[in-house]
């Protein structure tokens, strides 16, 4: 009897020695922050600047008042889809009036000197007809002379007499080739003024049709039509009111084409370039990404949807099904990209402001002010202990210790963050940890997985 009871108070003191190792060892395992970890790698790094935006037509048209005067009448309405050259408002001038008078009477003058230019004749025929009666008396000369050779040759004439029909006929010959040079020149000057009225008419004509083009613009204005085919976002007068030249009256888009717009802080304007890429997605839920193109950056601050800053657009380069104007989209400019940084996850690096107060979520989101100092915790290896069993226990438990370690940023993306000093590649950087940490101390590194069981 004796010993059994022996036995069973041996079996029970071992399995009270077990539960006391158990509880002890859990109770040590428990001591320690249970953390994950990453190997800081060198790799290419993107910068982004996540923000809400929202779908606009890449094309947008400012209707505006050319002149100033009362708006007579608005023939569209907010909403409506109109097609290139539909007219759009009215608007009269007194200004506008004057300058259209002014027009047709320019028009007017210009073609009475048209008409005036075009009845001027050089007259060149009594030239014409002197010449032919010079010919005609030189050719009766050359016959009478011909006809008194004959007769001197003969004895019938004397040379005296043969001399007069001679000298006759030489007077006549200089009569007529005065008259064929007199000729020549008038033709000469003849063709030149001609060709001086028609050089004269052609500038005329134009003249007339430049002035005509103008009439028309000038009417043109007193009823404004659409540049382009779009819907009509916005009209910002009314009927009756008076305007002046400039005015914007109304805002048209074309929405057959559409692209994202964001508001950004000012500090990122000298990292936002056009051509930049921008991805987007309508559920920030979705991995679905889409592409845009970084299209304008505004020179100022503007408003988006009550949100105040740079506005960046982005003209939408994917298919995008079921998107609209107006719907908020959840985008990331992609604002700078390196070579080769070294990159940790966002969720390594730790905040902490000149005053010491700490940021328990350790994310950068939204950046914090350029005063802030960021730092990660790097895991050193196992700690240093004189006694082997709490060695062995350290190893086997994968005990290590980490330090709070000093570290530049130099941007942010969506998820990484690119370190410019402070950490080297391969060291490793605690990513989770299950409570605040302190620089040396003691966690147990555990895998991921095992983190998202516990």
């Amino acid at each position: 009897m004796k010993k059994k009871l022996g036995i069973i108070a041996l079996i029970i003191s071992i399995i009270w020695i077990m539960y006391l190792g158990f509880v002890y060892n859990k109770t040590y395992f428990e001591h320690y922050p249970k953390v994950t970890v990453t190997v800081a790698e060198r790799k290419p790094f993107i910068q982004d600047i996540s923000t809400v935006g929202y779908v606009e037509p890449a094309i947008k048209s400012t209707v505006r008042s050319a002149v100033s005067g009362k708006v007579l009448g608005i023939m569209v309405n907010v909403g409506d889809y109109v097609r290139k050259g539909t007219s759009l408002f009215q608007i009269e001038s007194p200004d506008l009036e004057l300058q259209i008078q002014q027009a047709k009477l320019n028009i007017e003058r210009l073609k009475i000197e048209e008409e005036k230019l075009k009845s001027e004749v050089y007259d060149i025929s009594q030239y014409e007809i002197n010449l032919k009666k010079e010919e005609e008396n030189l050719k009766r000369a050359r016959q009478e002379l011909e006809k008194a050779e004959f007769l001197f040759k003969n004895g019938i004439i004397t040379l005296s007499e043969y001399n007069n029909y001679k000298n006759l006929f030489t007077q006549t010959k200089l009569a007529y080739e005065l008259a064929e040079k007199s000729y020549k020149n008038i033709k000469k000057q003849y063709e030149t003024q001609e060709k001086l009225k028609i050089n004269n008419l052609l500038v005329l004509r134009e003249s007339i049709k430049n002035a005509e083009a103008q009439l028309k613009n000038l009417e043109d204005q007193r009823l404004v039509k659409a540049g382009i085919d779009g819907r009509i976002v916005s009209i910002f007068v009314k009927k009756g009111e008076y305007i002046t030249a400039g005015t914007p009256i109304i805002l048209m888009a074309d929405e057959r084409k559409l692209a994202v717009s964001c508001v950004i802080d000012p500090k990122y304007i000298d990292k936002v370039k056009t051509g930049q890429e921008i991805r987007f997605k309508i559920d920030p839920l979705s991995t679905k990404e889409y592409k845009a193109q970084v299209d304008s950056i505004s020179e100022g601050t503007e408003e988006l949807m009550g949100k105040t800053g740079i506005k960046v657009t982005g003209r939408i380069r994917d298919n995008v099904p079921g998107i609209k104007v107006n719907m908020p989209v959840y985008m990331r400019v992609l604002v700078r990209s390196r070579e080769l940084s070294v990159v940790v996850p966002v969720a390594s690096i730790h905040q902490e402001t000149p005053q010491g107060e700490e940021n328990p979520l350790y994310y950068l989101s939204p950046p914090s002010p350029e005063e802030t100092e960021y730092y990660v915790f790097v895991l050193e290896g196992t700690p240093i202990t004189t006694d082997d069993r709490e060695l062995r226990r350290l190893i086997r438990d994968n005990v290590q210790v980490v330090r709070k370690r000093k570290v530049e940023i130099g941007g942010v993306s969506e998820d990484e963050a690119e370190i410019i000093s402070g950490l080297k590649q391969f060291e490793k950087v605690v990513t989770y940890s299950s409570r605040p940490l302190n620089d040396y101390d003691r966690v147990i590194v555990i895998e991921r997985e095992k983190w998202a069981k516990d």
